[in-house]
């Protein structure tokens, strides 16, 4: 079976069970990430969930990256 999606391959088959209390889905500059709270309120991109190859080759949404709370849509 193929399945063609933006999801990483543990998305759909979890192994171990995440934090799911700081992880959430945000749209932020038009493109969906899943990203983590972090102690001080910003947020740290986990994942960028887009079908769209314009967003991976934009640098300010690469996993890693923190961003403020108050620059979301």
């Amino acid at each position: 079976m193929i399945l063609y999606t933006p999801l990483a391959e543990s998305d759909i088959f979890p192994t171990e069970q995440k934090q799911f209390d700081k992880c959430k889905t945000i749209m932020y500059q038009g493109s969906m990430l899943e990203v983590e709270q972090q102690d001080d309120g910003s947020l740290r991109i986990l994942q960028l969930l887009s079908t769209d190859p314009q967003d991976y080759l934009n640098n300010s949404l690469n996993p890693g990256e923190i961003i403020s709370t108050n620059l979301i849509d």
